[in-house]
């Protein structure tokens, strides 16, 4: 059997038997095992891979889809094998069903697809079986919230289906590089005209951006990811929003210089590229914003994946080489420490049975090694070296200084400084200060999802002092010396990382902090009970205020424009459009059958007219 044929089915084959064999122990390790082979299919064929592509056709009901494991395709499929596998080890501790296994692998193997796919027919089949699994998945704990997940993506995928057809009615085409060739003669030719390239461009926008989470498409994304189980959320925000962001790229390689070619440039600029950087920019200042003002870790992390995932969109509209490089590393570190964030959240839902920052306190205690992951995903997240979001998110403001966008690296500035306040407040409010009596008896999470986590952090941590390790990678991807240096620097036009000299520094002097601890002034150690604030003991009445709305004062500077939601927009469109369509209803659909007598000749007359009949 074909090497990518494995890759893409075993985990759906997994999930499947998981399910017909719903036995505690057996559906585990079917999951497990189907959750592995990719990732291992994956390591053993990279040698091939960087020596040419390796491809694969498959031939069902007389349409042949094309499959294709070539650089980026390779980087994408590893960064959701490796997410798929923590998921898989975390949903071994946290479901209790074959359900959950069966949709878990069946949006893996969607999302795989998505990656390999050298056709539209592929590409759709496969992105409609993302979507569905990870609907179920959301249907099975909130049918509101998987609701409008099932909106925006029955928009998105319409939207996607509509721009494949035009492509498709214009190029006679449907495999990705015959559509590419044929958009490059075109820009000669001028068959498809500007207002038809604006079009499809914007068609493909929403259809991704839904994926992606971009606003003002992410209304979805804070209640989807908050509502089914937090062990699958990790591969939900890490790997299949990555779709959305491997969609975008998709417009770049098909139709970028078409879309040069009819829209030209902006302040020196791509103009379809401006477009894109500027909904990355607004997507991390919105959700930074609203991520600093959430009462509920779930929330929180859900607008913080959303903030993320648009530093990958604001790194590939800026367009130049430095911009892909940083987006494609932001790929990879934003997967394993936001992969690595909500399983930390599932360690703790799982221990506590609670969800807000005023049930919690004093964790760190309890669960030590969870918080030590916690602490490894709060720091990458934050952009601190020496850790893999460091690297990333540097690449991303080089790119952008050297673009010469001042408001997109301020957007960058600002959404970092946002991330250390709510991850500031995750770590304080969760794991230090006063504990709750109610959770005196937590105990650390269990082994497989604490093996999760590992798998997650020991990455943050490798590609965060040896960032070249990526790099090196990405450079053949973009195929030139993007990113110089070596495995411990990143050099650029503009500067230089040294990720080992910070490492090394750091190490120093958390050696040096720990013998003036140790050896220093006397310390008394104090249980966290024993904690005052403004001299007062702190008790259940008079409780440290971080855990309740510490961020108050912001939500009020910022009370005119919470006024506006997204959400409530869509909430009185959908309801004009029930009214609409309800009028409509009862205007036609009255019962008279004197009036559908008329309804038929209407049409026979209009069918009559355009010569059908």
């Amino acid at each position: 059997m074909n090497e990518i044929l494995i890759i893409l089915f075993t985990p759906l084959l997994a999930g499947v038997l998981a399910w017909a064999f719903d036995f505690r122990g057996v559906r585990e390790v079917i999951g497990l095992i189907g959750a592995a082979v990719p990732l291992a299919y994956l390591v053993k064929l990279y040698p091939a891979v960087i020596e040419k592509p390796v491809d694969y056709a498959l031939t069902v009901g007389g349409f042949t889809l094309q499959f294709q494991l070539g650089t980026m395709s390779w980087y994408f499929a590893a960064v959701a094998s490796l997410v798929g596998l923590a998921m898989a080890f975390g949903l071994v501790a946290t479901s209790r069903s074959g359900y959950d296994w069966l949709f878990a692998l069946m949006s893996f193997t969607g999302v795989l697809g998505v990656f390999l796919s050298q056709d539209f027919i592929g590409f759709f089949l496969l992105w409609e079986l993302m979507t569905f699994a990870s609907f179920m998945m959301v249907l099975k704990r909130n049918r509101h919230e998987s609701l409008k997940y099932f909106v925006l993506s029955v928009i998105g995928a319409y939207a996607m289906l509509l721009a494949i057809g035009i492509l498709y009615a214009r190029t006679g085409a449907l495999d990705f590089e015959t559509i590419r060739q044929a958009l490059i003669i075109d820009v000669s030719l001028g068959t498809i005209g500007k207002g038809e390239t604006i079009l499809l461009f914007t068609l493909f926008l929403t259809a991704f951006g839904v994926k992606a989470g971009a606003v003002p498409l992410h209304v979805w994304a804070p209640g989807a990811y908050s509502e089914t189980d937090q062990s699958y959320t990790a591969f939900f925000s890490g790997a299949l929003s990555k779709a959305g962001v491997y969609g975008i790229l998709l417009i770049y390689m098909l139709m970028g210089y078409k879309l040069y070619a009819e829209l030209g440039t902006f302040h020196g600029h791509l103009t379809f590229a401006y477009v894109i950087a500027w909904i990355g920019a607004i997507t991390v200042v919105v959700a930074s914003f609203l991520a600093v003002l959430q009462e509920d870790i779930r929330k929180l992390f859900a607008y913080s994946s959303v903030g993320q995932v648009g530093y990958i969109l604001l790194a590939f509209g800026v367009g130049s080489p430095l911009g892909f490089a940083g987006g494609l590393f932001h790929v990879l570190s934003h997967a394993i420490f936001k992969g690595l964030f909500w399983l930390v959240t599932a360690a703790i839902i799982l221990q506590t049975g609670r969800t807000r920052f005023r049930d919690m306190g004093g964790l760190a205690e309890k669960m030590p090694f969870t918080f030590a992951m916690g602490l490894i995903a709060v720091l990458s997240l934050a952009g601190i070296p020496p850790m893999a979001g460091f690297a990333s998110k540097w690449l991303i403001y080089e790119a952008a200084i050297q673009a010469h966008m001042p408001l997109v690296a301020g957007a960058i500035f600002l959404g970092s400084g946002l991330a250390f306040a709510y991850v500031v407040r995750f770590l304080y409010g969760v794991w230090f200060g006063q504990r709750p009596s109610e959770l005196e008896d937590v105990k650390e999470a269990p082994l497989p999802l604490l093996l999760a986590m590992t798998i997650l952090a020991i990455p943050n941590l490798v590609f965060g002092v040896a960032p070249g390790v990526v790099t090196g990678y990405i450079n053949r991807i973009l195929m030139g010396d993007v990113v110089g240096g070596d495995y411990y620097r990143l050099v650029t036009q503009t500067g230089t990382y040294n990720a080992l000299l910070v490492s090394t520094a750091l190490v120093i002097g958390l050696a040096i902090a720990g013998l003036v601890y140790l050896y220093g002034a006397k310390a008394r150690r104090v249980p966290v009970t024993d904690t005052y604030q403004s001299g007062n003991p702190v008790t259940e009445e008079f409780n440290l205020s971080i855990r309740r709305n510490f961020y108050r004062p912001l939500a009020e500077a910022l009370e005119f424009w919470l006024r506006y939601s997204w959400d409530r927009f869509y909430e009185r469109l959908a309801k004009l459009s029930e009214d609409f369509a309800d009028a409509l209803r009862q205007a036609f659909y009255n019962g008279n059958v004197q009036s559908y007598s008329w309804y038929l000749a209407i049409v026979l007359l209009i069918l009559a007219l355009w010569g059908v009949l």
